[in-house]
């Protein structure tokens, strides 16, 4: 005796049987580019706060002197 059919499995796989969506073939090389910039830009957003934190530091003990 086979179990009796799954609606919810027969629409699952009928959603999943439809034909994939195109993917642009530089897709790879456009999401590279965007990772090498956000690391560029958090490298230099964290040496720039980096650079006030010192600045800060010296401007206080100078002051507190």
């Amino acid at each position: 005796m086979s179990a009796p059919p799954n609606r919810r499995e027969d629409e699952l796989r009928r959603q999943l049987d439809t034909p994939h969506p195109l993917v642009p073939s530089d897709l790879a090389e456009r999401a590279a580019a965007r990772g090498r910039h956000l690391l560029r830009r958090r490298r230099v957003v964290r040496y720039a706060l980096c650079t006030v934190l010192l600045a800060a530091a010296t401007t206080a003990v100078l002051l507190l002197a």
